[in-house]
């Protein structure tokens, strides 16, 4: 059974792996693990979640605050990361929706409501579908030429 959890400091090293497996922009594993600690160390600003199977990390979810911790407030999914040998399994849907809750249920703590969720992908990536099916995330704008080529904005409104 599959478990959503924030991510606890001792699993860094474990997800800075999958980071550097699946996102080659890091360029090395040592490049991967310092970007994470930095963004673990923003906690509640970032907020790290990760999916477990038994103790194995099968992938993890990063969500990211973005404007000031408002009462209508915008979070983006900053990055999502499954392990090759985890991938077709819905291991990511179930990521995101769980780990969502678990944002949703952070912001009810400090009278808050979710806003906007803002998901920023390449124009060729098939995670724009499931971004679209887990969060009814629509494009509302194209960057040409950002990272590794032309990336999509997309956006999901909560009301």
């Amino acid at each position: 059974m599959i478990k959503i959890q924030s991510l606890n400091k001792k699993d860094l090293f474990e997800i800075a792996r999958i980071a550097n497996q699946c996102f080659k922009g890091y360029g090395s594993l040592a490049g991967a693990k310092k970007w994470l600690i930095c963004n673990f160390s923003a906690f509640p600003r970032t907020q790290y979640f990760v999916a477990k199977e038994k103790d194995e990390i099968l992938g993890y979810i990063l969500w990211l605050e973005k404007g000031g911790f408002r009462k209508s407030a915008v979070w983006e999914l900053e990055q999502i990361a499954v392990k090759e040998t985890a991938r077709g399994r819905g291991v990511a849907s179930f990521l995101i929706e769980q780990s969502l809750k678990k944002i949703l249920d952070y912001l009810k703590k400090r009278s808050a409501k979710l806003k906007i969720v803002e998901v920023t992908t390449g124009t060729e990536n098939q995670a724009q579908r499931l971004y679209q099916k887990t969060l009814d995330a629509q494009p509302e704008a194209i960057i040409k030429d950002l990272f590794r080529g032309d990336e999509v904005i997309m956006i999901a409104r909560f009301s």
